[in-house]
Formats: structure tokens, C-alpha cells, sequence
């Protein structure tokens, strides 16, 4: 066991193995990096006294499960709204390692970084990297807009565990000189808006299969914050803050399905403030005033697939949509435009996905070839049987998890395909280990990858 001081007090850790070469890797988990209250923007981490048992996973953010889930494994055994807690794996603790840090996704709604698809050893023994997986506030918790409440709390939770990773990676052998953020999802959702920032205290970033076109308005995150107060039957924020957590996850749920069709299926998400978020993603690349970092911007090639088996769902959700735009002029009732619909579902997915996930970082690449500031695009192909290359399915590719319950055949790694997935897992940690040390990604058997 191992005894790591921070700014707060002592952590214990466990010794793990990982990676090809089954490497003794240190292992600290739900280490606070920072404290609040509910609604609360985030301070340092309350100290303690004596040594702090960091040997299990921390709990994850307040959520609900997806019923039924539509990926293996990613419900958090614990939950907690004392939530601000980074896992640490390094290699050695005497070192200056490259700092790579996770940010999990899940719609800004469910997931958290101890989830053992996100393991982080085989990252840090392959790589020789020092990794950071983050909790943050989730849901109405981390991004309810209403009076008194700060905005986008779920972010300024990352970005005080940035300012916790500056002083205390060394501690575990890190370099807080060279820290990439690395994301999936919603969790490179955050970071695509964190890079609406000129103060972004990171210096490389690894943003996979997130959108940057769903950011919200402030009038519209604070429609949704006023519907969620009423679904909750209270006046404000102060009397939902006194409420117990069930019923605060009540309301989410509800709002979320009350808004689908008028506001999108993610509702509770970052939004423009001024202050955390200064303007959206898209704006700040069209006025290239994304944060001059170098970036890898990946997508799977067919990231809606995901969605394909709730199709027939699709249309009738999206007919009030269509007659708010296209179908009031031309004179549909909501059953002809969702019969309409129901007819090319499978060519909107498609054109949904293009819009959200492809469009938005080929924009973002744009404005950083502008300003000659380094870039990668890089699509993931890999597919299943029965499944193309569809979002999600490249998460245990990316750490070297593909054993985890239920991966291997969701991903299409078993048999006679599996030498070859876990030949790419291994290319990919590496290819993600070189930028994290060098700023530009590498791996057999192309070398240093095209910009």
C-alpha cells in the first residue's frame, strides 16, 4: 500500500497490475479534489486528518439509470451527492509523467469515472501516463438554471479539478505542465465548451464522439430550469435544494420527457452564461477564438447506429418539431408528418448524426488550421457483427477493458475477431500516450499520425 500526501491531507492507495507487460501500477480512487453543498459552486476540498482509505472506486454523481440500457455495464455501484472525487493510476510516483485526465459521458445525465470500463491501469503501465478520471455534478444537480443557483455547475466542477490536478499531480508523478483532457460523449461535450475559454488550464485535449451543437441559450436553459421547479411542485431553487434527492431525480426525469420533443433529449446540459461558457462552441470556431490547444477530434463513422433499434420511437417525437417548422406551412396534422417521418427514420438518424457529430468538429478543425495550431481528425471504423461503427463502441478500445462484462460482445471482439480488437486497443493507448507526452499522436504501424 501507498500513502500520497495532497493539499487536503493523506490518501492510501493499493498496488494493481496492468498493461501488456502486467505492470504493479498505483491505484488511489474517490479522492476529493473539491467541496460543495447542493447548488453550490465548488471549493477546495474540506481536509482531514489522518489518512484518507483511497482504495475503492469514489461514489458516482446522483442519477437514474437508462431502463432499458442500450450499453453493457455503465451503472455506478454507488452513488453520492458527495461526488467531487478524482481515480488515480500512475506508474510511479518519482516521476514527471504526462497527466492524461477522463472525463466520462452519459448524456450530462448518468455514468461516473470508477465505472470498471474506465480503468484506467492498462492507460498508465502501456503508456506511461499518469491517469485522472473525474466525477462532476450530473443533471439538474450540475446544471440547473434558476436564481441563485451558479451556472453550469457540472463544469465549474471540472475546471476546479484542474486547478486541484496543478497542485497536486506531482504528488502522484505527474506533470502539471503537460495535462490533456480526454473525453466521450457528454464528457467531451464539457470539454468542447471548456474550450470556449481562453484560460482553459490544459494543453492538450482529446474530444471523441462529442457534440458541440447542442449548447443551449440562457433563456432556454432557464425554460428548462422554471419546468423543472413546476414539475417539482416548488417556487425556487432554495425550496428544491430542501428537498430530498429522489425527488429532485423525479423532476429531472420528468422534464427531460416533458421537453424531448421541444428542447432535445438533453435538456439539462451546458448553456451560454457569459462567465463559465462564454459563447458556444460553434461560435467561438467560427470566430476562432477556440482555445489554441492541439487537438484530436474523433467520431465513430456511424455514431447514431446507436440509435437505430428505437427508431420507430423517433418520428412521432419529432413530428411536433417538423409542424413547428416545415409542417405548419405546409398544412400537416401531427399523424401525417409523423407517418412522413416514419418513412425515411433510418435517413434522419443518419442526417442526425451528421449534424451533431460530424459536422460540429470538422468546423472546430477548420478554425484550428486557421491559426496553424496542430489537429486530428480521426473517424472510428471498427464494427460488429450485426453493428456498424456505432457511438460508444469504441470506449473499451480507448483503455484496454474490452473483458468488462459485456464489452467483447457488444463490440464485436470475441472469436476469431479478438487478436485484432485488442491489436487496436493497444495502438490506440499508445497513439493517445504519444500526444499526451508530445502533443501529437502516434502509433504502429503509420508512426506519427498525418495532421
Amino acid at each position: 500500500m501507498t500513502v500520497v500526501g495532497t493539499t487536503a491531507g493523506s490518501v492510501r492507495g493499493a498496488t494493481v497490475v496492468g498493461g501488456c507487460g502486467a505492470r504493479r501500477i498505483c491505484y488511489f480512487g474517490g479522492v476529493p479534489y473539491a467541496s460543495a453543498g447542493r447548488f453550490e459552486a465548488p471549493g477546495p476540498p474540506e481536509p482531514w486528518s489522518g489518512v484518507l482509505d483511497a482504495r475503492q472506486p469514489g461514489a458516482a454523481p446522483p442519477q437514474r439509470a437508462d431502463d432499458p440500457p442500450i450499453v453493457p455495464s455503465l451503472a455506478p455501484e454507488s452513488l453520492s451527492e458527495d461526488c467531487l472525487t478524482a481515480e488515480v493510476w500512475t506508474p510511479g510516483l518519482g516521476g514527471r509523467l504526462p497527466v492524461l485526465v477522463w472525463i466520462p459521458g452519459g448524456a450530462f445525465r448518468t455514468g461516473g469515472a470508477g465505472l470498471p470500463l474506465y480503468d484506467g491501469r492498462h492507460l498508465a503501465a502501456d503508456g506511461g501516463l499518469v491517469v485522472i478520471g473525474l466525477n462532476y455534478r450530473l443533471g439538474a444537480l450540475g446544471f440547473l438554471a434558476a436564481d441563485g443557483v451558479p451556472s453550469n455547475l457540472g463544469l465549474r466542477d471540472l475546471l476546479a479539478a484542474l486547478e486541484w490536478i496543478r497542485e497536486n499531480a506531482a504528488a502522484f508523478g505527474g506533470d502539471p505542465d503537460r495535462v490533456t483532457l480526454m473525453g466521450e460523449s457528454a464528457g467531451a461535450g464539457a470539454i468542447t465548451h471548456l474550450l470556449t475559454r481562453p484560460d482553459l488550464a490544459c494543453h492538450r485535449a482529446i474530444v471523441l464522439s462529442g457534440s458541440a451543437a447542442l449548447t443551449l441559450t440562457e433563456a432556454t436553459a432557464r425554460t428548462v430550469g422554471a419546468r423543472l421547479l413546476e414539475l417539482a411542485g416548488v417556487a425556487d431553487a432554495e425550496a428544491l435544494g430542501a428537498l430530498d434527492l429522489d425527488a429532485v431525480l423525479d423532476a429531472q426525469t420528468a422534464t427531460v420527457a416533458d421537453l424531448a420533443s421541444s428542447v432535445g433529449a438533453m435538456p439539462l446540459h451546458p448553456w451560454v452564461d457569459g462567465d463559465v461558457v462564454p459563447r458556444s462552441p460553434l461560435d467561438a470556431a467560427a470566430a476562432d477564438r477556440l482555445t489554441p490547444i492541439p487537438l484530436v477530434l474523433g467520431t465513430t463513422a456511424h455514431e447514431m447506429d446507436l440509435y437505430r433499434p428505437t427508431v420507430p420511437e423517433l418520428p412521432a417525437e419529432l413530428a411536433t418539431m417538423v409542424l413547428q417548422g416545415m409542417g405548419g406551412p405546409l398544412g400537416l396534422t401531427t399523424e401525417q408528418a409523423a407517418r412522413g417521418l416514419a418513412a425515411c427514420a433510418g435517413d434522419l438518424v443518419a442526417a442526425i448524426g451528421d449534424v451533431t457529430m460530424q459536422l460540429p468538429p470538422l468546423l472546430m478543425a477548420e478554425s484550428h488550421r486557421r491559426r496553424d495550431i496542430p489537429v486530428w481528425r480521426v473517424s472510428f471504423t471498427w464494427e460488429a457483427p450485426g453493428r456498424r461503427a456505432c457511438h460508444a463502441i469504441d470506449l473499451p478500445f480507448h483503455f484496454g477493458t474490452l473483458d468488462t462484462e459485456g464489452w467483447r460482445a457488444f463490440a464485436g471482439a470475441e472469436g476469431e475477431d479478438a487478436a485484432d480488437a485488442d491489436r487496436l486497443s493497444d495502438r490506440l493507448r499508445h497513439a493517445w500516450a504519444a500526444f499526451a507526452a508530445t502533443g501529437r499522436p502516434a502509433s504502429a504501424p503509420i508512426g506519427p499520425w498525418p495532421a
